[in-house]
């Protein structure tokens, strides 16, 4: 896989969703200005985003930045805004909620030739299938305009809602989601304000639309552009950013960790290797869930130019820092025993202690220097942000083609995501809404990569907990075998102590000495084998591993069993994200605990 340095920055873009109400709700006198003040908020974040990329031109992809609406296209609200994004230079991508010949009976002939034409002029035209209700597909169309977007602006009249999926609704569950909303009155009565959880001194868990705070919408965009869009400012996020945005990162050989697998048994011997898989393995592996929706407008060219290259540079750079890590604490472990061994060698070889003294003071320097360096470098960090974001990017090409970009999901509500968050964020962004019309076809295609994804992790999670399961097997055995062998030696020894005496030789080794140097070793080393177990987590690994293996095999039968209906499928994609998620947060938990140190 060959990509240039330019893939791997985002392109700065925006994305606004709109949502309103529709005549006779919507009042037409108002029309004119209900327009201007939605292409004031359009020109003024375009202004605003224009600013951030030459404030941060390093971070982004030199193209000038993006500034998108996304719109069901419905008489009223959403036509209005879609006519203002055009006459200010904000492209527009359609989620029409039903086929376009029962679209078209919603709607007047003169305003369906509107529609019509704004259709032809979007980039993107997502299209539902037909239901039986059509508030079911305004629902769904409205659920997706709100995963597509950073700043939902709302044109309402602050009433209740009509019915199922109405503004009202829809704008509840924005603020729930930790969504900016822009209220432009529907009625003239108020100047737009905007809304928004981040605007809390302290973020509410769920914000409601009774409580939430609010501000003049015109003073608050240039600081609401600048939270959503600007990349992380605090020195260790931006140079981790920076770091990863480079074409290269040492990957040098690591023996420690592979040995182990090997020696235990969790890996055969024909699959050793002391590096990490590369970007281009990652790519192949990664490929099969992308290709598919090649064909998809540019939503198709953005995931498999940008999102494919981005995930295997995180997923490889995350197994090179994994490697390193790991082959660091087994080092040390080894190491450790290594010094307890010289040191009581000289029990038995007085002679030899000088040298003996030497060894072990070098080995014990290059604990340190192994401890010290790993720190140095934050292996233990990086391996986990890397990790995070490769699962984040690996479930954003299953869920984008569903129209789920979950650009608030990735930060959970906060103000200033890190780098992971930040960086997934902006590559959903890029990708944006999947030009399709949801068929049979594209549903099976969808189910297929399902199907797929889970067929992959079931796969790599049954052989992890394998692996993880043997490993800790023998570890656990050698020492108990360790201690036994103590006990023996000390049995011996007291039982030599009360018959024959104590005074004698073996092999031209006094008795008494080599009692004590395997008394203490083999303590010493079964603590050895202890550390490597407790630090690799190997016991809760296995078994983490194991329950993942059935909450997937459950919902792959789930799957297999489902009607073809996107509503259903979505919601199947949300639970494997949940699934994939919560067994990465149990991992991450573990090892943030657990960074390495120095064996004592």
């Amino acid at each position: 896989m060959s990509a240039s340095r330019a893939t791997f920055r985002p392109r700065l873009a925006l994305r606004f969703g709109i949502t309103g109400h529709r005549p006779p709700r919507l009042d037409p006198a108002l029309n004119a200005s209900i327009h201007a003040d939605i292409a004031r908020i359009f020109r003024r974040s375009t202004a605003a985003l224009a600013e951030l990329h030459e404030a941060h031109a390093s971070m982004f992809d030199p193209r000038p930045a993006k500034v998108k609406l996304v719109s069901s296209l419905a008489e009223g609200a959403d036509v209005i805004a879609a006519e203002a994004a055009l006459d200010t230079g904000v492209s527009l991508s359609a989620c029409l909620p039903m086929p376009q010949e029962r679209y078209a009976r919603d709607f007047e002939p003169a305003e369906w030739q509107r529609t019509l034409r704004l259709i032809e002029q979007s980039d993107n035209v997502l299209t539902l299938s037909s239901h039986d209700k059509d508030e079911v597909g305004y629902e769904a169309a409205g659920r997706i305009v709100l995963a597509q977007c950073d700043i939902l602006i709302a044109v309402w009249d602050g009433e209740s809602a009509a019915g199922r999926g109405g503004t009202t609704q829809i704008v509840a569950e924005a603020i729930a989601r930790h969504l900016p909303v822009i209220h432009v009155h529907a009625r003239g009565e108020a100047p737009p304000q905007l809304m928004w959880s981040g605007l809390h001194e302290a973020i509410p868990d769920r914000p409601s639309l009774d409580g939430v705070q609010r501000a003049s919408a015109f003073d608050s965009l240039a600081s609401l552009v600048e939270a959503l869009c600007a990349p992380p400012t605090n020195e260790r996020d931006a140079e981790c950013l920076r770091a990863f945005l480079e074409e290269k990162v040492a990957s040098p050989r690591s023996y420690s960790w592979p040995l182990l697998l090997s020696l235990t048994g969790a890996r055969p011997w024909r699959r050793f290797s002391v590096r990490a898989a590369s970007p281009e393995d990652s790519a192949r592996w990664f490929a099969p869930l992308t290709h598919p929706f090649a064909g998809h407008g540019s939503f198709g060219t953005q995931l498999n130019e940008r999102l494919l290259p981005r995930f295997a540079r995180a997923d490889s750079r995350a197994g090179i820092f994994a490697l390193r890590f790991r082959s660091s604490f087994v080092s040390n472990f080894a190491m450790a025993g290594l010094a307890v061994f010289l040191a009581l060698l000289g029990l038995l070889v007085p002679e030899a202690k000088k040298l003996l003294i030497a060894i072990e003071l070098l080995v014990i320097l290059l604990i340190i220097a192994n401890t010290r360096g790993a720190r140095k470098v934050d292996l233990h960090r990086r391996w986990l942000e890397h990790r995070h974001l490769a699962e984040r990017l690996r479930l954003l090409a299953l869920s984008a083609p569903l129209g789920r970009l979950g650009l608030r999901d990735v930060e959970d509500g906060t103000t200033h995501p890190n780098w992971v968050a930040w960086y997934a964020r902006a590559t959903a962004r890029e990708l944006g809404l999947v030009r399709a019309h949801v068929d049979a076809a594209y549903l099976e295609k969808l189910r297929r990569s399902m199907q797929r994804m889970i067929d992959e992790q079931e796969r790599y999670h049954r052989g992890n907990a394998s692996a993880m399961h043997q490993s800790n097997h023998v570890l656990h055995k050698a020492g108990d075998l360790l201690f036994a062998g103590t006990v023996v030696a000390c049995a011996a020894y007291l039982a030599l102590a009360f018959t024959i005496g104590t005074n004698r030789d073996i092999l031209g080794l006094g008795l008494a000495g080599l009692v004590t140097f395997v008394t203490a070793l083999f303590p010493a080393l079964a603590a050895a084998f202890y550390g490597i177990r407790m630090q690799g987590d190997f016991a809760a690994a296995a078994e983490r591993s194991n329950a993942l293996v059935r909450q997937l095999a459950r919902l792959r039968n789930a799957i297999d069993g489902d009607e073809p209906e996107f509503g259903l499928m979505a919601e199947r994609s949300r639970r494997l994200g949940d699934i994939m998620l919560s067994e990465f947060g149990q991992w991450q938990m573990h090892y943030e605990t657990r960074p390495l140190s120095l064996p004592g």
